[in-house]
C-alpha cells in the first residue's frame, strides 16, 4: 500500500496507527485516496465503527472451523462500509415493521424450538413451508441484504443503533444453506442479545423449527423407508436442506442409529455434505426491501449514479458492482418521441 500511494512504508503505518504528529498533508491524503480508489471524501466521514458482529454463522459442514483473521478483517470493513451506505440511503426513507421482532430468552420459553413456534404464530404463519422467507423477515422491519463473502461465513446478524436490523447473507452460498442462514440469523435477532456457548446450536434449532415444524414434518417422515431420493422430493416441497431433513428425522427418533449412519454415510460419498447438487436446489429468494429503497433514489428522487457515488463518496464502478446501477457519464437520459 505504501508502494502503491508512493509513501515511506514506515510514514505509511504512522499514518494507518494515528501516530502522526499532526494532521496528514493534503498531497498524502490525495495519494491514499488514489492508491485505494476512494475519493477523498470517503476519509472525512463521521460514522462510527461498529465492531464485529455477535455470531459470524459458519456452514454447518465445517463444522464451527475458526475463521481466518484476514478473512475477519475483511468482513469487518464490508460490513461497516455496507452500514455507512445503509445509513445514507435511509435519510429520504421510513421502515415501518408490519410484524413484531420481540426478544425471547429460549430457556424461559422452554427451548429455541418453543420459540421458533411462537415466532411463527406471531406472524401468522400458516401449516406447511415458508413460502418466502425474506418476505417475512422484511415484514418485522429486517434489512436482508446479500453480499459475497469468504466461503468460511455464510451469514451475519447486526444490530445498530440507528438502522433497523440487519441481516447479511453470502450469495456464494447455494439457496438452501442461503434459506437456512437467514432463519438461523432471524434466530439470533430474536433469542441472543450477549453470546453464549449454547448461542449457535440454538440458533440452528430455531432455524429447524421455524422453517419445518417437526409435528407437521413427522407426518411426510413416516410410513415407507426413508432414502435419499425421499428426502431430495421432501426438499422440494419444505425448501430446507436434504442433510437438515435427515437431522431431524434422526433426532426424532424416526430412524436408527444403523439407519442414519447408513443415510449419512450415502451423503458424504456423494459430497453431498458439503454442497448438494444444483439440480435439487430451489428458487432461491431474493431481498425487495433493500432494493426498493435504492430504486426510490433512482427513479422517484432522480439520482442518477454520479448523484449515488457522491453520496456514498465511492466512486462509480463501485455503483455498479455493489447496486447494478449503469456507471455512466452522470447525465441523466430518457426517452423522446421523434417524429
Amino acid at each position: 500500500m505504501a508502494d502503491a500511494a508512493g509513501l515511506d512504508q514506515g510514514h505509511y503505518s504512522r499514518l494507518e496507527r494515528g501516530l502522526l504528529n499532526g494532521e496528514p498533508g493534503e498531497a498524502t491524503i490525495v495519494a491514499v485516496a488514489n492508491a485505494l480508489g476512494f475519493p477523498k471524501s470517503y476519509f472525512f466521514q463521521s460514522d462510527e465503527i461498529a465492531g464485529l458482529p455477535l455470531s459470524v454463522h459458519e456452514p454447518a459442514w465445517r463444522k464451527r472451523a475458526s475463521v481466518a483473521a484476514g478473512e475477519l478483517k475483511r468482513l469487518h470493513a464490508e460490513l461497516n462500509l455496507r452500514i455507512m451506505h445503509i445509513r445514507r440511503f435511509l435519510q429520504a426513507v421510513d421502515i415501518e415493521a408490519e410484524r413484531p421482532l420481540p426478544s425471547i430468552d429460549a430457556d424461559e420459553a422452554g427451548g429455541a424450538d418453543k420459540v421458533a413456534l411462537l415466532i411463527r404464530r406471531a406472524w401468522m404463519v400458516p401449516d406447511g413451508p415458508v413460502k418466502n422467507l425474506t418476505a417475512l423477515c422484511e415484514r418485522a422491519g429486517i434489512l436482508v441484504v446479500h453480499c459475497k463473502f469468504s466461503e468460511r461465513i455464510d451469514g451475519v446478524t447486526m444490530r445498530i443503533r440507528d438502522v433497523p436490523p440487519l441481516i447479511f447473507l453470502n450469495t456464494n452460498a447455494p439457496s438452501d444453506r442461503m434459506r437456512h442462514s437467514l432463519a438461523h440469523e432471524l434466530g439470533h435477532l430474536i433469542m441472543h442479545r450477549v453470546p453464549t456457548s449454547s448461542m449457535e446450536d440454538e440458533a440452528d434449532l430455531f432455524a429447524s423449527e421455524f422453517l419445518a415444524p417437526i409435528a407437521q414434518l413427522r407426518s411426510d417422515l413416516i410410513g415407507g423407508r426413508i432414502t435419499l431420493d425421499r428426502l431430495v422430493r421432501l426438499k422440494g416441497y419444505w425448501k430446507v436442506s436434504v442433510a437438515s431433513l435427515l437431522y431431524r428425522a434422526t433426532r426424532s427418533g424416526l430412524l436408527t442409529q444403523n439407519q442414519a449412519g447408513y443415510l449419512w454415510r450415502q451423503l458424504s460419498s456423494r459430497g453431498w455434505k458439503k454442497r448438494e447438487p444444483e439440480e435439487t436446489q430451489f428458487e432461491r429468494e431474493q431481498p425487495r426491501l433493500y432494493p426498493q429503497v435504492i430504486a426510490l433514489h433512482e427513479n422517484d428522487l432522480g439520482y442518477d449514479p454520479s448523484d449515488i457515488a457522491r453520496m456514498l463518496h465511492i466512486d462509480l464502478e463501485d455503483v455498479r458492482s455493489l447496486y447494478g446501477l449503469a456507471a455512466d457519464d452522470g447525465k441523466r437520459r430518457h426517452l423522446r418521441v421523434i417524429k
